[in-house]
């Protein structure tokens, strides 16, 4: 049998566990059945894992949440269905059971758009806003007469009650005084049991003594079980008792006719109805599943149409901090041996898969970091308890059954797992027998085998054929523990011996059977399991090592990330410092601008002086020790002469220049052309054809106009506006001048559109704030690096 219909099998697995946490997990009582459907079509389990994962993404959204909990506030246990069959039937449907069809309704109408928008496929009613008019018009204006939102009946506000629940309050109120009167009368006192009236049978009665009853205190209605007590409706109110029971069966009538009323006006909206509540399963179904993968990290599968099973970092779900393992069986593989020592995880590892394809038959997540998988038609799981006592046969003759079955019931493509297969008869036959029950197998198409074991030879046999793949647990000797890692490539010891010597060792009657073991074990299989266990050694020692190195990578890692965060904040300290200077440099340049503005600047050899304060500090700014490194000009010599016309490099600029005109007295250079040239010491030149990797710039290079801080280029053509800002930012990108700033008026804003997107094409250039705000003019300022 399969694995999804053997209750023993699922027991083994663990499923009942983890299908009681789906049933925790689920709302109404109905969803498990829906979501542990195992007559899914294959196209059906892709829809639901495709389903699952769109839920997955929008848990979070603020409607989604808001659904979830309206839905939350319905009763779990309500059945729709039963609801609906009531509706079809005209059958009344009581008022609590009302307010969950009326609580589906009103959800659906006030998350209308969301719901389409989340789940255009399952909510479809045509022409919404006449269906919200009639529904809300025939049923959820008069339902909400009498039944709260919370499920509080409150039929006082219905205007055919109300007068007949005012008539019973003032009735009882009577009643209630009444019987206060009487039971603290003294011809009272010694009769009754104790000093209180109730309610039985819709009658007001009081506590008597059966030892003090007479038929002239009244009625009996009811008695204790001891038969102590006595429930006596006393004569004086038997009148108001029996017209308190008339109006109640009043109101009753009336609440049935309101039931049966709003059960036939429901009868139209029966499709409608039927949407709405699919949508509303369908929910829970989907939210269940999102939540039952991300409660044990689950992971979305890649489906396989050819058989085959990969699983990256794949776990049992229900042990805590599992190790991970990854496994990878092709269709051209026949199956995988597993085998190594007991309380390995060879169990777990076969537990993990079954699960796995019992998750992936059901369309949930499977637990794995990744996973690429073939759904088989059929998997069968096989425990190492296959006895059947109750038919009388023994562990191995009931396996051999189990097998004969399991042969004549192979499916289109068959997953078999084997736990410790023929473990209840001798090695060397359960050897032979296993090996030619695969051979057999095999010759049937699309089966694999994923098989446990501890018998030397059909390890043997396995690792030498190329179909199978080999794979054992890990142990650890020094630690005397299993690592439960998996690995490929070679069978593994079953460390029996030593596991034995190792938890005996502080008994000494033991001392003498590890070595007795020993001399009753054939030398070739005690060689055969050493160079295993040798082999499980190093591959034991070779994972700690690169565990070891992994680790160490990410200290490295964590500890660069540390120094990175270190040396943010001292750049960041930096960088407000470097701004702190740059804001004083550049509060003297705009001073500056206004003091020519102003006219209080009238001569050149006035402006030099400021403008050369300005271009110092600036200078002095850039090649502080703080700042980057300064470039290394020590190969560039001095030239022996300066000639007018002639192009040098420029220690302060850092950029090749030509010379107008020199003044050999004072050993002045003057670069630019006009009553605005800049003046350079014969000491910042450098000949400038020595300059490795530097090119020449040409002449036009350094500009024949003034170089201004500011423009005023209203009334100019886009063209004419174009070519000067191309020719004048070279004073900005080369560190000429602090800003630029550009007046281009406000007008059509032709000049500012362009500008503004110039600027912000070009990666070298930024707007910086204006003191007046003026919307009319840009001042543009080169980006530090």
């Amino acid at each position: 049998m399969t694995i999804h219909d053997n209750e023993q099998v699922l027991q083994q697995i663990e499923w009942n566990d983890i299908s009681e946490h789906i049933n925790h997990l689920a709302h109404f009582e109905l969803t498990p059945l829906s979501l542990l459907n195992d007559s899914l079509s294959s196209e059906d389990r892709v829809q639901k894992l495709i389903q699952t994962q769109y839920f997955q993404e929008i848990k979070y959204d603020t409607d989604y949440r808001n659904i979830l909990l309206n839905i939350q506030g319905m009763r779990s246990d309500f059945s729709f269905h039963d609801a609906f069959l009531k509706i079809q039937k005209e059958f009344s449907i009581d008022l609590l059971e009302l307010n969950q069809i009326a609580l589906t309704i009103e959800l659906y109408l006030d998350f209308f758009k969301p719901i389409n928008s989340f789940f255009p496929n399952h909510i479809e009613i045509e022409d919404f806003h006449q269906f919200k008019r009639l529904i809300i018009k025939d049923f959820l204006k008069l339902f909400r007469q009498i039944v709260s939102e919370s499920g509080e009946i409150q039929i006082e506000n219905h205007p055919l009650i109300r007068p007949l629940y005012h008539e019973q309050l003032k009735l009882e109120q009577k009643i209630r005084e009444s019987l206060n009167y009487t039971l603290n009368s003294n011809d009272f006192s010694n009769k009754i049991q104790f000093n209180s009236f109730d309610v039985v049978h819709e009658r007001y009665v009081i506590p008597i003594k059966s030892s003090s009853f007479s038929h002239s205190i009244g009625s009996i209605v009811s008695r204790s079980e001891s038969g102590n007590t006595l429930y006596v409706e006393p004569r004086n109110i038997a009148q108001s008792n029996e017209k308190r029971i008339e109006i109640i069966i009043q109101i009753q009538a009336i609440i049935a006719r309101i039931e049966k009323d709003l059960t036939i006006a429901l009868g139209k909206y029966t499709s409608e109805l039927q949407q709405i509540t699919n949508f509303i399963y369908f929910f829970d179904e989907h939210h269940t599943r999102v939540e039952f993968a991300d409660s044990y990290h689950l992971c979305f599968p890649l489906i396989s149409e050819t058989p085959l099973l990969e699983l990256n970092s794949a776990f049992h779900p229900l042990i805590n901090n599992p190790i991970k393992n990854s496994l990878k069986v092709e269709a051209h593989h026949h199956g995988l041996i597993i085998s190594g020592p007991n309380t390995g995880g060879k169990t777990a590892t076969l537990k993990t898969i079954a699960l796995t394809q019992l998750f992936l038959k059901y369309g949930l997540f499977v637990p794995a970091h990744s996973a690429h998988l073939h759904l088989y038609d059929k998997v069968f799981y096989f425990g190492n308890d296959g006895q059947d006592l109750s038919h009388g046969l023994s562990s191995f003759a009931a396996e051999v059954k189990n097998y004969t079955e399991l042969y004549n019931h192979l499916g289109e493509s068959n997953l078999i797992l084997i736990d410790e297969i023929f473990n209840s008869t001798s090695s060397e036959e359960a050897s032979a027998l296993a090996v030619a029950f695969f051979k057999k197998l095999q010759s049937k198409k699309n089966v694999h085998l994923i098989v446990s074991s501890h018998h030397q030879t059909l390890k043997t046999i396995l690792h030498q054929d190329s179909n199978y793949i080999s794979a054992h647990v890990g142990f650890d000797l020094e630690a005397n523990s299993p690592t439960y890692k998996l690995h490929f490539g070679s069978p593994g010891s079953s460390q029996a011996l030593n596991i034995f010597k190792s938890i005996t060792r502080e008994q000494k009657d033991f001392e003498d059977i590890y070595d007795t073991a020993l001399q009753f074990m054939d030398n070739q299989a005690i060689h055969y399991e050493k160079l295993l266990d040798s082999i499980s050694q190093k591959e034991n020692q070779l994972s700690k090592i690169l565990q070891e190195n992994k680790e160490i990578n990410q200290q490295l890692k964590n500890q660069k990330n540390a120094m990175d965060g270190v040396i943010n904040l001292k750049v960041a300290e930096k960088v407000k410092i470097t701004e702190s200077k740059l804001k004083k440099i550049t509060d003297k340049a705009e001073f500056l601008l206004r003091e020519v503005k102003r006219g209080d600047i009238s001569k050149q050899r006035q402006f030099d002086k400021k403008f050369g304060e300005v271009q110092t500090e600036l200078a002095k700014h850039k090649h502080k020790e703080e700042s980057l490194p300064s470039k290394d000009y020590s190969n560039l010599s001095k030239p022996t002469e300066i000639l007018p016309g002639k192009q040098y490099f420029c220690l302060s600029l850092e950029k090749t220049v030509t010379v107008n005109k020199v003044d050999t007295k004072k050993k002045i250079a003057f670069i630019g052309k006009g009553a605005f040239s800049m003046k350079m010491p014969f000491s910042t030149l450098r000949s400038a054809n020595e300059r490795k990797g530097q090119s020449v710039q040409p002449d036009g290079y350094i500009k024949s106009r003034n170089s201004q801080i500011e423009y005023d280029c209203r009334g100019m053509r886009l063209e004419e506006f174009e070519s000067l800002i191309n020719d004048i930012i070279s004073d900005l990108i080369l560190g000429d001048l602090p800003y630029i700033n550009i007046i281009h008026g406000h007008g059509t804003g032709v000049l500012k559109n362009w500008l503004r997107k110039f600027i912000k094409d070009n990666k070298d250039l930024t707007i910086l704030p204006s003191d007046n705000g003026n919307d009319g003019e840009t001042r543009i300022g080169a980006k530090t690096q």
